[in-house]
This record gives structure tokens, C-alpha cells and sequence, in this order.
């Protein structure tokens, strides 16, 4: 069994992590297992989590970091990364725990399996060399994501997050060196909200087009990460927290596309079949934003919703610009069932928050709206001069 680190962005107090650290302590061959306590400068602890590194250093390896400031969770997570050196890593929200005993080694084990040479005579026994030590088997791929479902779970429903899923950064044990070698990293301008949304994007846009490794899933039944929403979050207590996001979503969005085509970056060579992706991605991402920006503004104008920043409101405003404005270089050469099948597909199949749209599609890609010129304090003005019937129409 080969060492992993496992990155555990800290803000809350030390109850709260408290509960995974010991699934951690309880993983068997738990010697493997280097848990990195990263501490966004967190106010509700006065000694860095040195009282839990105390509690749990006899029956793990476990450090704890401090980040130079506050940078939310996804740099906390980056941090983790940067300051940690095994191989392979895994991430864990600080109130989540892993769901057995046997969770760690079934991640591991399943990388072994896939890497490592096997006996011609027994499948279930590897080759080693006269040293003793696992062979790799050069005819397989390198393994960049080992992917596992999560179990999420409160006091009104259970639901299982299929292994296959592109969102979620936990329950995966990563490959550094698949990381390093096309540069992903989190976003600083996402690593407060919809940090995942970018990383993961830009990892299996990577994934996808690298022919020298691949990604491996657990089955849906083998549960090993539980996920349990915090109650006292602010996505929890703000009723409006799903458009508070909208302008970090949309910013994600863009930065997902500037990564697409900074091949310098990323070393994937540019090709038409990735020509072909990214102009339909664009599209995606352009009637996404269409019915997110519309539905942002009908919330404002219908609720007591104010944005907390401004900021919310300008990255939204100018994201959606950016994403007209990428479209616009393909857009001659969308057809109308192209563009009828994602408005449907986008409706239909995604989160956002869908509304009636008071402009179509084409007008909204090529002219624009006023509302996308729109100051905060024209913003604000709309609460007075915009009516929604029922049916969500502008009246």
C-alpha cells in the first residue's frame, strides 16, 4: 500500500472536524494516511487545531498548516496541495467522514490493481521484483482520478452521488503528478463559492484528451465517503445563497474556457475535435448564463433579495458579457437546431433557476439587453419598476 495525503481545509471549531479525524484514525493500515490540516486563518480556534493534532498524532500521521490569510476553501485546498508531497491525495470537507474502516485501502487498492503487474497464473497475485517491491505494468495507462460515489445525508433524505460525477472534488483520490503535468489548479477568483465547478472542469477537460491516463470507478453500491450538509452554512440559512452564486458561476464559466485554449498551459494540443467541444461547450455555458442572468434579475425585481457586494452583481453582469462575446465567434455557425436543442437541453436538464425570458436567445447573443449595462443602483431600481405575473412573465 502506497502513502496518501489527505487535505482537510479547517475554518469551523475543532468539534466539527473532531468526528472524520477519527474515521481517519479508524482506517485500517492508517500509517499510510498523512492528514494535512489546513487552517484558513480561522477565528474559532486559538492554537492552529494543535489540540487535535495532539489528540490524533498517536494514531496517525497529522500536521496543520496556516494559510498567510483568509483565501476560502478552494485555495485552502490548494495550500494543502502545495505544502504536501505523496503521489496520490485525497480532499475532505472538515465536517464530512469517511463511511468505513476499509475506505482508504479500497481507493488504494483499486489504483494497484490497475497499475501494478499481475501473474500470468494467479490475477489476484502481483509480480515483485527481486527487492520485494510492486511492479508497474507498462501496458497500462497511469491512473489520474480514482473516483467514488459519496453518500449525502440530513434529517429529511438520503441520496447517493453517482462515482461518475464531474462536480464533486471528495471521494476521489487524485494523481500530483496528472496535476502537475497540465498545470490545474483552483481559481482564485473561485475559491469561495463554486470552487469545485472550475477545478473539476478543468481536470477532466485534461482527462479526456490525455491518452496517457486515465480514470477508474468504484461501483455505485461501495460506498466510502459520506457527505453531510451543514446546517449552519450560509447555503443553508440564505434563502437566496443559489443567486448569490450566479456571478461566480459564471465567472467559473469564462475561466473554464480561457483554460480550454491556453494550450501553453496545459500542453493539449489543439485539434478539431477539440475545436468541435469547445465551441458546443461555449454554447452551453452561453444559453446557461442567458437564463441565469434573466432569472437573477426577475429574483431582484420579485424579492427583498439584495445582493450582499456589489461585486455579486458586476461579476455576473460582466461574465455574462464575456460569455456573449465568446459565442459570438461561432456564432454563424450554430444552426437553429443547435441552439433550439441546448435552450431545451439547458431547461430541462440542469439547475438553473428557469424563468420566462422577456428577450429570445439570438437577440440576447447578438444586441444584448439593457439590463446588461445595468449599474447596481439600476439594479436596485428594478425592484420598483419590474412586475412578474405568476407565470414569471414581465408584465
Amino acid at each position: 500500500m502506497f502513502d496518501i495525503d489527505y487535505i482537510i481545509p479547517c475554518y469551523g471549531k475543532s468539534e466539527i472536524i473532531r468526528p472524520g479525524l477519527r474515521a481517519l484514525a479508524n482506517q485500517w493500515k492508517s500509517e499510510f494516511i498523512h492528514v494535512v490540516l489546513v487552517n484558513d486563518c480561522s477565528p474559532n480556534t486559538k492554537c492552529d487545531y494543535a489540540d487535535l493534532v495532539e489528540e490524533f498524532k498517536p494514531y496517525i500521521d497529522i500536521k496543520s498548516i496556516r494559510t498567510p490569510k483568509n483565501v476560502g476553501q478552494g485555495l485552502a485546498r490548494q495550500y494543502g496541495i502545495n505544502h504536501s508531497s505523496h503521489d496520490y491525495f485525497m480532499f475532505q470537507d472538515e465536517d464530512d467522514m469517511l463511511a468505513n474502516p476499509l475506505a482508504i485501502s479500497i481507493f488504494v487498492g483499486s489504483i494497484e490493481s490497475n497499475i501494478y503487474k499481475k501473474s500470468d497464473e494467479d490475477e489476484n497475485a502481483f509480480v515483485l521484483d527481486d527487492e520485494g517491491n510492486l511492479i508497474l505494468d507498462e501496458t497500462k495507462k497511469s491512473i489520474a482520478v480514482m473516483s467514488a460515489p459519496l453518500f449525502e445525508f440530513d434529517d429529511n433524505h438520503t441520496r447517493v452521488i453517482e462515482a461518475g460525477n464531474r462536480i464533486w472534488v471528495n471521494s476521489k483520490l487524485y494523481n500530483r503528478k496528472f496535476l502537475e503535468k497540465h498545470d490545474i489548479r483552483f481559481n482564485e477568483a473561485q475559491s469561495r463559492h463554486a470552487e469545485d465547478y472550475y477545478f473539476m472542469n478543468c481536470f477532466f477537460y485534461c482527462l479526456d484528451h490525455d491518452p496517457d491516463y486515465t480514470g477508474i470507478l468504484l461501483d455505485d453500491h461501495q460506498l466510502t465517503y459520506l457527505w453531510y450538509p451543514n446546517e449552519g452554512s450560509q447555503s443553508r440559512k440564505d434563502p437566496h445563497y443559489g443567486f448569490m452564486l450566479s456571478g461566480y458561476t459564471m465567472n467559473g464559466s469564462v475561466n473554464i474556457l480561457d483554460f480550454m485554449k491556453n494550450k501553453k498551459r496545459h500542453q493539449i494540443e489543439w485539434n478539431e475535435e477539440i475545436e468541435a467541444q469547445y465551441r458546443h461547450t461555449v454554447l452551453n455555458m452561453l444559453v446557461y448564463s442567458y437564463f441565469t442572468f434573466l432569472s437573477f434579475i426577475r429574483h431582484v425585481a420579485s424579492t427583498d433579495y439584495v445582493p450582499a457586494l456589489e461585486l455579486d452583481w458586476y461579476m455576473l453582469r460582466d461574465s455574462c458579457n464575456m460569455l456573449r462575446e465568446k459565442c459570438m465567434e461561432y456564432y454563424d455557425t450554430y444552426t437553429y437546431t443547435e441552439k433550439i436543442d441546448e435552450y431545451h437541453n439547458v431547461h430541462t436538464f440542469t439547475d438553473v433557476q428557469f424563468t420566462e425570458p422577456w428577450i429570445d436567445l439570438d437577440t440576447y447573443i447578438i444586441e444584448g439587453c439593457n439590463e446588461l449595462s445595468w449599474s447596481f443602483e439600476e439594479l436596485m431600481k428594478c425592484k420598483k419598476e419590474y412586475h412578474f405575473n405568476e407565470m414569471g412573465m414581465l408584465e
